[in-house]
């Protein structure tokens, strides 16, 4: 099954929401960019937040198109005639809690989705829960809303690596989709620079391949889930395996810092982590032992000599 077998005529759209800031919306938008664009799509991305304009900040404003949140119905027609005319994807990145609001652009919004689902658009509302916020009402008024529409899907956003989701999403019937936690020093890396997050998996900066690859490994993890990868298809899903490794090397140390996420030290943080493996390898003897504590400890020492300063 192709991604055109997937969606039919139309455009893939996904839609980005969630009841209040720091729920890491505008990271779910920009992995699902990547995740279209990698996967063989061409995505355009549709920022809809004048209060915040988070997305611009992280791919450039060069790389979006603006719904002002004056939007009107009138407007609707000659915007999708204009903006999902030579794309066969689009994510819109809505601001913090504007479905309930009384905004003009809502219903814009409406309008112009209503639009591309006469297009033969497949229309997916991602409801983003993160760590640090209830959202079982939220999910229920974007069903209400939006159910006619399209699919609504929960983005759960482990943003602080807890994995502490309220226990109401456990009972909920929409299906889930879970982001890992990226750490730190790799996000920095990503923020760094501002373009889109495929083209910096694509093109990785001079010395920030592994972080590149890292990013790349939790895109595949997010996008072999079966709410996306339904979408996308399974052909697409290869073609984004192709950035990644499988899965980078485990690391030993959390990668908290930039400058602990160039390629040389994280290099030396997965040498540590594989000889902590030697040593607890149940089968050595005790000479055996004796020399892995050395080659462990060798280790550790070329880790803090690269480090020093910036623990």
């Amino acid at each position: 099954m192709t991604a055109n077998n997937v969606i039919g005529s139309g455009p893939l759209v996904f839609v980005t929401m969630t009841p209040k800031g720091g729920s890491g919306k505008t990271e779910v938008a920009d992995v699902l960019e990547a995740a279209l664009t990698l996967s063989g799509r061409t995505c355009r991305l549709i920022d809809v937040d004048d209060g915040n304009r988070g997305l611009a900040r992280r791919v450039g404003k060069s790389e979006i198109e603006t719904a002002p949140w004056t939007s009107t119905v009138a407007q609707a027609p000659a915007w999708v005639e204009r903006y999902a005319r030579d794309v066969d994807s689009l994510v819109f990145d809505l601001g913090a809690g504007i479905e309930s609001a009384d905004l003009p652009v809502l219903a814009f919004l409406s309008t112009t989705w209503r639009l591309l689902q006469d297009r033969g658009a497949r229309i997916i509302f991602c409801a983003v829960a993160s760590t640090n916020a209830a959202t079982s009402t939220f999910i229920e008024r974007i069903s209400r809303n939006y159910g006619a529409l399209g699919e609504v899907v929960i983005v759960c956003n482990n943003q602080d690596g807890s994995e502490s989701f309220s226990d109401e999403l456990s009972v909920r019937l929409e299906p889930k989709v879970r982001l890992r936690q990226l750490s730190a020093g790799v996000q920095a890396v990503r923020l760094a620079r501002r373009a889109r997050l495929s083209d910096i998996i694509r093109s990785p900066a001079e010395g920030y391949l592994m972080a590149s690859r890292m990013m790349a490994d939790r895109l595949v993890s997010f996008a072999k889930q079966p709410a996306i990868c339904e979408a996308i298809g399974p052909d697409g899903l290869e073609k984004l395996r192709k950035f990644s490794r499988g899965e980078t090397a485990r690391v030993h140390f959390t990668i908290r810092r930039e400058e602990h996420a160039t390629d040389k030290v994280i290099m030396q943080n997965v040498r540590v982590a594989i000889a902590e493996m030697l040593l607890l390898d149940p089968v050595l003897d005790d000479e055996a032992i004796l020399s892995a504590a050395r080659f462990y400890r060798e280790e550790q020492q070329a880790w803090r000599a690269l480090t020093q300063g910036s623990s």
